[in-house]
């Protein structure tokens, strides 16, 4: 009895203070963003000669990024990488080196108000963001049949809206992304609201991957908690055109699903599915 009534007080003290403030807002609970005043990446694996600080103009905003040269094997061929919500790009630096065993080009950029980029995130910035890394991608002579976008997490939003709205890439890879707004705070509350009481953004991954029309590469953790795979990375799936693939990852949560792979099985997976193999 008692515990019934706890957990009465608790639903109904939660749904007061949602509505009576107002002022929570998993927009800005989303972007965990912080800034450095300069980046300190690792060369253990690619070495200093083979990456370049490169300086772009988002919405009037500076944001940093860096290109990382091929180590050979695919020299003709660029992954346009878009990191998730947790920090800046020298976090995700490890991703970076995955890629760049596999051989291929590869551009990271930090989002408005991560690292060293200037300006406040947000929905809107988080677009204008990609399609400035975009237009350098392209300016430094890669087609868009030799780009691929990949995005992990929050980042599988603007990797969607350019497949669906920008250009056609070679093709697409999403790994532990969200279906939309909505779906997010289904999967990080216990109360089952709207994603619009509490985000202003929408984020609608689930509709506008209906519009892209390009191989589709789906990573997901099965025990991911963070970003439920059934109400987000089922929906993304289910809503996307083929040719597309499924791969779920036993045992792997929201950020390890590379090393719960197993970084061999990783590498080939990835590297055979944008070479068509």
């Amino acid at each position: 009895m008692g515990d019934d009534v706890e957990m009465k007080t608790i639903f109904f003290l939660s749904i007061f203070l949602l509505f009576f403030y107002g002022c929570f807002d998993l927009d800005n609970s989303l972007f965990n963003n912080s800034k450095l005043s300069s980046y300190n990446l690792r060369t253990t694996v690619i070495p200093e000669s083979s990456r370049t600080q490169i300086v772009l103009t988002s919405q009037g905003k500076k944001i940093y990024g860096y290109f990382v040269t091929s180590n050979g094997t695919h020299p003709k061929e660029c992954i346009l990488y878009n990191h998730g919500n947790r920090d800046h790009l020298q976090y995700y630096w490890d991703r970076v080196e995955l890629f760049y065993k596999m051989g291929f080009n590869v551009f990271i950029y930090d989002y408005e108000g991560y690292g060293m980029s200037e300006g406040e995130p947000s929905e809107e910035a988080v677009y204008s963001d990609a399609i400035v890394a975009y237009q350098f991608v392209k300016s430094s002579g890669f087609g868009d049949n030799s780009i691929t976008l990949y995005g992990y997490s929050l980042g599988g939003a603007p990797a969607i809206y350019l497949a669906a709205n920008v250009f056609t890439p070679k093709v697409l890879i999403t790994e532990s992304a969200f279906a939309s707004a909505s779906t997010l705070v289904q999967s990080g509350m216990l109360l089952d609201m709207p994603g619009t009481y509490v985000m202003k953004g929408e984020y609608n991954n689930a509709e506008r991957i209906k519009h892209v029309n390009v191989p589709y590469l789906l990573l997901h953790g099965v025990d991911d908690k963070f970003i439920d795979f059934e109400k987000n990375g089922r929906v993304l799936y289910a809503n996307a055109n083929d040719p597309k693939t499924l791969v779920t990852v036993p045992g792997a949560d929201h950020s390890n699903v590379p090393q719960k792979m197993g970084e061999a099985v990783y590498l080939s997976t990835v590297s055979n599915f944008i070479m068509g193999k």
